[in-house]
């Protein structure tokens, strides 16, 4: 699963987890069993009240902006729970056609098995491959971050001719262009972590 997903789905479900025990202890404070034993100093709530009363309501009604913002807002909510539903059940990415005619491959997994083969070559200490699918033609961008001392000429002639050269063989007959970035880690970045 996508990281950033897994970052966006545990946020949304700390968000609701929060808001419906921050709900759960109001209605839990305001009932008459736990009222009557909290301290004098904390305030509470009258038995019976509500949080916007019809007089309230209809004073936020007469108000011009209140009406269009609350559709708006409600609108804006529903699109993006709508949008966060539908991501959940996005594919591995898009299918690659393979030698045969019936044979796909998504790529996904290609670039997966790419960055793996990649960080697996000497001189690289972590590989990041994106491979946007076409119909006919596709292209990998791969980022690779050097271990430190390794030479990035080396590095790159064992990239091409491992992992690079075994993903447009697996695509052939259809083309995979490339474009890799190599990059350093600092001395810096290393002691910070």
């Amino acid at each position: 699963m996508n990281p950033l997903r897994n970052v966006v789905n545990r946020t949304l479900l700390a968000l609701a987890g929060a808001a419906l025990l921050a709900g759960g202890g109001w209605a839990v404070l305001i009932s008459d069993a736990v009222a009557g034993r909290l301290p004098g100093r904390w305030p509470t709530a009258d038995a019976g009240t509500v949080l916007l009363d019809r007089g309230g309501l209809a004073d936020l009604r007469g108000h011009g902006w209140w009406t269009p913002a609350v559709v708006a807002g409600t609108a804006c909510v529903l699109l993006l729970c709508l949008a966060w539903f539908l991501t959940q059940f996005r594919g591995g990415g898009r299918r690659l056609p393979l030698a045969g005619p019936s044979l796909t491959l998504r790529s996904r997994a290609l670039a997966d098995a790419v960055a793996r083969r990649a960080e697996a070559t000497e001189g690289v200490d972590r590989a990041h491959v994106h491979l946007p699918a076409g119909k006919k033609r596709s292209a990998a961008r791969v980022r690779v971050l050097l271990e430190p001392g390794a030479e990035p000429g080396p590095v790159l002639e064992r990239l091409t001719r491992g992992p690079l050269d075994e993903a447009r063989a697996s695509l052939a007959p259809h083309p995979l262009s490339t474009h890799v970035r190599l990059g350093v880690r600092s001395d810096r970045e290393r002691r910070a972590r």
